[in-house]
């Protein structure tokens, strides 16, 4: 089967999309004769044949903008499907298209959204109506697609992700330099509810040098909010943000945690849940969207709107040494039921069906 990997994104960043595109793409190159089209063709020269397509693709707003009104002129009957690493698709296509979301989040979460990335996203959103399946990455995502009837259920599938991250043997310097700690990893959106973590490591009853680590970037206004939280509660010596770090140094960070902590109000997965499970990092997340999906009985949860609750958890774990011990465990087994492979297969299954019927 020939397969065409619409990849218009700025797949530079080791992050979201990018890190699934980058994780995905070596094992479906494996199944079938696979080309991608991307503004980063390095990236992913190494592994399958490669299209160059504008830098203009970079930007999720104009990219939209060019899988509509461009994209069909790439794809011709050489191919067999289409595959759409974002949830948009180019109308009156003569091969099957597939798109895949990762979630709703602009929708769901419109308060944190400007208004243009909401029109954006929704405009994407209206072609996957010209799709022939979607492809869900929780059962969560496609329980919110499906509230949207945009495509009928029965053309939604759910094919979980695999872990962006595995662990790695380099020197952990970094992280055992920062013991002991809590870790959390996902950036400064607003949806990441981090200002309530923030609060959350102010009421715990700690002895010690114990630190909150947080890792990733964003916006620079929403950085600033996490700041502004880290002032209110003077926890500027025992707060420490991180940005740009090696995928050995964010390894290290999982394996050296006392416990990792996702407080998001939403997740479309939770990418980082599961690699910190897949570390044998004891899990607190919340218990909203796909979360419990992902993490199951892995992990102690938590209503991520009320700060006691968040606190009363961490405090849990930090107090039950042995609690601890048995979420690594039930993490590391949790964690082995999802692989980069499996998605591969799942998103091949799911083309090949396209091409069987339009063949009978």
């Amino acid at each position: 089967m020939k397969l065409l990997l619409n990849a218009a994104f700025n797949t530079k960043v080791p992050v979201g999309i990018a890190r699934y595109l980058r994780c995905l793409v070596p094992h479906l190159s494996r199944l079938c004769k696979l080309t991608v089209l991307t503004p980063d063709p390095e990236l992913f020269a190494d592994d399958c044949e490669v299209i160059r397509i504008p830098d203009l693709t970079h930007s999720s707003n104009r990219q939209v903008i060019w899988v509509i009104t461009s994209l069909r002129g790439y794809c011709t009957k050489m191919y067999d499907v289409l595959l759409s690493a974002t949830p948009v698709v180019p109308p009156m296509v003569r091969i099957p298209t597939v798109a895949i979301v990762h979630d709703l989040i602009p929708l769901v979460m419109n308060q944190f959204h400007r208004a243009r990335d909401k029109t954006t996203f929704w405009l994407g959103l209206q072609t996957l109506r010209w799709a022939d399946a979607v492809v869900a990455v929780s059962k969560y995502t496609k329980m919110d697609l499906a509230r949207l009837k945009l495509v009928p259920t029965k053309r939604i599938h759910v094919v979980s992700e695999g872990p962006g991250l595995l662990p790695s043997s380099q020197r952990r310097s970094l992280a055992q330099r920062l013991r002991p700690y809590i870790l959390y990893v996902g950036g400064h959106p607003l949806h990441k509810n981090v200002t309530r973590l923030v609060a959350a490591f102010a009421r715990l009853r700690t002895k010690g040098n114990l630190r909150l680590i947080l890792v990733g970037g964003g916006h620079p206004k929403h950085v600033a909010v996490t700041k502004n939280a880290i002032r209110k509660y003077q926890l500027k010596d025992r707060v420490t943000l991180l940005q740009d770090l090696s995928d050995e140094q964010l390894s290290s960070l999982y394996q050296e945690c006392k416990l990792f902590v996702c407080p998001s109000l939403y997740e479309g997965f939770g990418l980082p849940v599961l690699e910190a499970m897949a570390h044998s990092a004891p899990v607190a997340c919340s218990s909203t969207s796909s979360i419990p999906e992902v993490a199951s009985d892995a992990a102690v949860y938590f209503n991520p709107m009320l700060v006691d609750q968040i606190a009363g958890k961490i405090q849990l774990l930090l107090d039950r040494p042995d609690l601890r011990a048995r979420l690594r465990e039930r993490g590391l087994e949790r964690a082995k039921q999802f692989s980069w492979e499996k998605t591969a297969r799942g998103i091949y299954k799911c083309a090949r069906a396209l091409v069987a019927r339009c063949t009978r």
